[in-house]
């Protein structure tokens, strides 16, 4: 299972876009996040006209994850007259939050339907399941990572994290790895909140730097640096 990026940016590196993914299942869309840049990639790629379903996974609220959420519910319900699938852990904190903001966005209930994780299991081509792991991001709030169940193994996607400690818990749990996509900075200060690319470098077994793919980079520099340490970087969507 591969997925197909819209954009790899971090949230102040607007030159890469907003950090974004997306695979195509069954004739429905499964999209990760909806930064502030993404419903312009989405329309300009024409991605949302000839499927069935519209899913959107959402990995935490900052706004470079869901700044176009309402833009997508709205163009979904009034132009594709669908209702849009919020993927999410049924966590009654979170949900609180989504729901606050889709308010906001002047998005009422009847937009679009929430869904929980287990309906999707066992039911596509791809994935046998999708589950939401919680990260450490930013003290306070709730973020989460996305694991795939696939026939050649996991398909992690970090999320923004700012420590390594599930990949270690994927890699030292005897886990079949397919592709690990993780948040990489090469910042590196207190408080820092997201990973920083050294850390991520320990904690991968050399017969595992294959697997990894760098997203949610910060500067050119990390794209270099990722690379000279044997990663790949995901490259994005053309359009």
């Amino acid at each position: 299972m591969e997925l197909i990026f819209l954009g790899r940016g971090a949230a102040f590196n607007p030159k890469e876009g907003n950090n974004s993914a997306y695979f195509i299942d069954n004739v429905e869309i499964f999209l990760i996040d909806c930064g502030e840049s993404v419903f312009e990639k989405l329309i300009e790629n024409d991605l949302l006209s000839n499927v069935t379903k519209v899913n959107l996974m959402i990995t935490h609220t900052h706004s470079d994850h869901i700044g176009s959420l309402g833009s997508l519910v709205s163009y979904v319900y009034y132009a594709l007259n669908k209702k849009l699938n919020i993927i999410l852990p049924m966590e009654p904190r979170y949900l609180s939050s989504i729901e606050n903001i889709l308010s906001c966005f002047d998005c009422s209930s009847e937009m679009y339907e929430y869904k929980n994780e287990r309906d999707y299991d066992n039911k596509y081509k791809l994935f046998n399941s999708i589950r939401f792991i919680e990260t450490k991001h930013k003290d306070g709030l709730n973020c989460y990572g996305i694991i795939f169940d696939t026939e050649k193994g996991i398909v992690y996607y970090s999320g923004d994290t700012r420590e390594a400690n599930i990949i270690r818990t994927l890699i030292t749990g005897n886990q079949l790895i397919d592709k690990l996509y993780v948040d990489t900075t090469t910042a590196n200060y207190p408080g820092n909140v997201h990973l920083n690319i050294d850390t991520l470098k320990a904690a991968i077994p050399e017969e595992l730097i294959h697997k990894v793919y760098c997203m949610h980079v910060n500067d050119d520099n990390c794209i270099k640096v990722a690379l000279d340490y044997g990663f790949n970087v995901v490259e994005v969507l053309k359009g």
